[in-house]
């Protein structure tokens, strides 16, 4: 619940800023799953690596600051299959 009595509103956005990246992947039907957040872009932009590695998919880094995809990770489309 978010009020300013009692600094509670202060403790809800320190919390919603403590990590202020969002990891999601992209669903077959064009939608997003969210799946974690970071609290750095470097560590978002290696759990993206780890995340392809071992369940390929499209991935990408939302930054709740800026409101955009600043990092994104998708999946090889081989020819050769």
């Amino acid at each position: 619940m978010l009020s300013t009595r009692g600094g509670h509103f202060e403790v809800e956005r320190k919390l919603m800023t403590a990590t202020p990246f969002d990891i999601l992947r992209c669903h077959l039907d064009g939608g997003f799953i969210w799946l974690e957040a970071a609290s750095n872009l470097a560590d978002a932009r290696a759990r993206l690596k780890t995340l392809q590695a071992s369940v390929p998919g499209d991935y990408f880094v939302f930054d709740q600051a800026s409101q955009q995809i600043v990092a994104d990770c998708k999946r090889e489309v081989r020819d050769d299959l």
